[in-house]
């Protein structure tokens, strides 16, 4: 049996039931958040707690509920790159903003930008820094997929009993943490299958899903590539506008076919990365658009709803191709971004293939961008 047909050889030492019901636990906040209910989060050392609702889920119901628990006294978590793109002085970490009372779900979800609109920044009081049980639910809402932005309120240890009246589901920071912390290589190989495709008739899909949450990452492997010889390898995060329907916003699709169409003729693996719109989903993605229409660039963007450039994470990528076998090579990126995270995961990247997508009138600014602010390389560029 060749390494490319192994099954993934499990951890030399079984996952400590902390960890195990760690990730259970962040599992669980993120479904709550995702359905519009609060969470509660603790410092060990700390008895009182945090309460956190997602303000792109949250309902008017939900919303008197907060006021209720924290006798109106709510602030808003939103992020650097969110504050920064309201020209909020020193937001160079997240804050915690005071919140005028009464308000409503629309001014909330107006103040960070969920809906569009103007925002009326004299609902906002005074701010303080984000402690670490605000940064873990940062760290849960971009998990959920949501607009990373909260309610947030700091409750006595004497709220307790309204807690769990109300059935808040509670977890500490630190599993938020720990599981935050070994999520990229707790992958799980799950099935695989010979696929035919137009380009070649000999490929292979395998499966990983990533054991510690929902995603799941698809290595399509085409031929037979030696692997005493550097494997031609393709990363590529998600793009249904583009890999489906063949958008013309973006180069996607294009480097996705360009991609497969070289494996074909060279062999290799195309590792198909559930990382839609850069790390930060779909419905982000198409928030993004819309103020893309409206003049922002593509990384202007993503920073006006409060994400970084590029939310993704590259060691999923490389924990799949070592379960594959594969340690040593040529990746056909023009994001040097991948190279360094491979390398600093242990893969051997031995050269660099460009990948040569159409510029038309619809994404030219957005090829640009990543060119002159995202650090993409061109054709005739290497990386060392």
């Amino acid at each position: 049996m060749s390494a490319l047909t192994s099954p993934l050889r499990p951890p030399t030492e079984e996952a400590p039931p902390a960890a195990e019901l760690a990730a259970v636990r962040v599992d669980r906040a993120c479904s709550e958040l995702r359905h519009g209910r609060p969470i509660a989060l603790h410092d060990v050392d700390d008895a009182g707690c945090c309460i956190a609702a997602a303000v792109e889920t949250l309902g008017p119901a939900r919303l008197q509920e907060m006021v209720r628990l924290s006798g109106g006294r709510m602030r808003l978590l939103l992020t650097a790159e969110r504050l920064q793109a309201m020209g909020w002085a020193d937001a160079s970490t997240p804050r915690a903003l005071e919140l005028a009372s009464p308000i409503t779900v629309e001014q909330v979800q107006l103040l960070c930008a969920v809906t569009p609109g103007c925002v009326d920044e004299s609902l906002l009081g005074d701010a303080e820094p984000a402690g670490a049980a605000m940064l873990a639910a940062l760290t849960l809402c971009k998990r959920a997929r949501l607009t990373p932005a909260l309610l947030v309120a700091e409750l006595p240890a004497a709220k307790s009993a309204a807690l769990d009246a109300l059935l808040v589901h509670r977890l500490s920071t630190d599993e938020v943490m720990l599981v935050a912390s070994r999520r990229a290589w707790a992958l799980q190989r799950v099935s695989d299958a010979r696929v035919p495709i137009a380009a070649h008739d000999d490929c292979k899909l395998v499966l990983f899903r990533e054991i510690d949450g929902d995603a799941e990452h698809v290595a399509i492997v085409v031929g037979q590539p030696p692997l005493h010889e550097p494997v031609s390898v393709r990363l590529h995060s998600s793009c249904l506008t583009g890999d489906l329907l063949g958008s013309l916003r973006c180069d996607c699709g294009d480097q996705l076919r360009h991609a497969i169409d070289h494996l074909a003729v060279a062999g290799g693996v195309l590792l198909y990365l559930a990382q839609e719109g850069r790390g930060t989903g779909l419905a982000n993605k198409l928030r993004a658009y819309r103020l893309q229409d409206g003049g922002l660039d593509t990384l202007q963007a993503d920073r006006y709803l409060g994400f970084r450039e590029d939310e993704r994470d590259f060691q999923a990528a490389a924990a799949m191709l070592q379960a594959l076998g594969i340690g040593r090579i040529r990746l056909l990126t023009n994001n040097p971004h991948k190279i360094d995270a491979l390398r600093d995961a242990g893969i051997e990247v031995v050269d660099r293939v460009p990948l040569l997508a159409e510029v038309n009138t619809h994404n030219a600014r957005y090829v640009q961008t990543k060119h002159e602010h995202a650090g993409h390389l061109r054709a005739d560029q290497s990386h060392a």
